[in-house]
């Protein structure tokens, strides 16, 4: 939550206008103990943030939550977005479910599909997924059902449930218990062949492809790890810049999309000279605090230089499959899991991140030079 931190304070440079345009797209909620009580109905996306989050109120829109403890038991029409250290899913969800965590817990229906990462992750007797589950974790528990494929990445799964399609597990120790039903294949990865129940029913064939910790299956979750860690510095950082200031960070996905080759050179540039000119700066005590304020909005620059390019990158890839109205926190969790994925890979990783650096870094540039030179033009009108 300290990256969140200091991102908010970087906004806040960015001016009052802009924080009170997004205002009016998405109801954002900030603090200590954080209660959306059972007794509201929100009519929009919401976004809340704090120590302790509870949302019981129904919520006809997205919900992008992040905090110390996070429940969600209120139903919601759309998309539920949630970071924190103990997660807990009790409210239906009416489209699609995001969660990382260090324990997370899913205890109801959710419509379309579930990606859950975190130490401990369950998905309950009383939960149902209507699409496909991706579950990445460190003890991982499947008892409800699942209407498509499930994937597993953990070191221990084990699975009570009806799966309609197949499941394919990157596992240490996978076991299929009593009662447990895969329409479809089992497909696993692992140093241990899985053990499954008498009383379990494969519909499929059952694959086995053995894997110590040091061949491909180590490179594998080693892979996961570093993107379960991108992944969720991206729908934090991102979940709050939009719910903060979504016009002002459309404006500059914009400026990204029509000048990429300009905002590439802006970035080099700005990498190199700003920390020059706010050392030189350092130097006087007149610059002092001119150097000061610099380096907070390149600090806050560099935080959010990767969210422009996912938030773009997920809208480009919706635009080209015919969703052009997709919501905004789609398009950031879209382009936030193909970002995170790539940065995560071994040898290119390194070079996409310097290139989302670069890109996103000279397009927030770009965009502040245009308001600072408008509202020069101004003063001195």
């Amino acid at each position: 939550m300290k990256n969140v931190g200091t991102m908010l304070l970087a906004l806040a440079f960015l001016g009052a206008s802009a924080w009170l345009d997004a205002a009016n797209a998405t109801v954002p909620v900030s603090g200590g103990q954080v209660l959306i009580s059972r007794d509201r109905i929100v009519n929009d996306d919401l976004m809340v943030s704090g120590n302790s989050v509870q949302v019981e109120a129904r919520v006809n829109g997205d919900v992008a939550a992040a905090g110390g403890d996070v429940a969600v038991s209120g139903n919601v029409r759309d998309d539920v977005l949630a970071a924190g250290r103990n997660v807990n899913i009790t409210g239906s969800v009416g489209d699609h479910l995001r969660v990382a965590g260090a324990n997370v817990t899913v205890n109801a229906p959710v419509a379309k599909s579930v990606t859950l990462a975190g130490g401990k992750v369950i998905l309950t007797s009383n939960a149902s997924v209507g699409r496909n589950a991706s579950l990445i974790g460190r003890q991982i528990q499947v008892q409800g059902s699942v209407g498509h494929d499930l994937t597993i990445s953990g070191d221990e799964a084990r699975i009570a449930s009806d799966v309609g399609g197949s499941v394919v597990a990157h596992t240490d120790h996978l076991t299929l218990l009593p009662g447990a039903i895969v329409h479809g294949n089992v497909v696993t990865y692992g140093p241990t062949a899985p053990v499954i129940s008498p009383q379990a029913h494969v519909m499929g064939r059952v694959d086995y492809h053995k894997e110590n910790r040091g061949q491909p299956g180590g490179l594998v979750v080693g892979w996961l790890k570093g993107w379960g860690f991108q992944f969720l510095s991206l729908l934090v950082l991102g979940a709050a810049l939009l719910g903060l200031a979504r016009p002002w960070a459309d404006q500059v996905v914009e400026t990204m999309s029509r000048q990429v080759g300009l905002s590439a050179l802006m970035g080099v540039l700005g990498l190199v000279l700003i920390p020059m000119v706010s050392v030189l700066l350092f130097v006087t005590a007149i610059g002092l605090p001119v150097g000061l304020l610099l380096m907070a909005i390149y600090g806050g620059a560099l935080l959010l230089a990767n969210v422009f390019v996912a938030y773009l990158l997920g809208g480009w890839v919706l635009q080209r499959s015919g969703h052009p109205q997709a919501k905004s926190f789609t398009r950031l969790a879209l382009g936030a899991l193909i970002l995170s994925c790539c940065t995560a890979l071994p040898w290119v990783g390194w070079i996409v991140l310097s290139i989302a650096l670069v890109v996103g870094l000279g397009a927030f540039l770009i965009r502040e030079w245009d308001i600072f030179a408008r509202l020069r033009t101004g003063m001195l009108a």
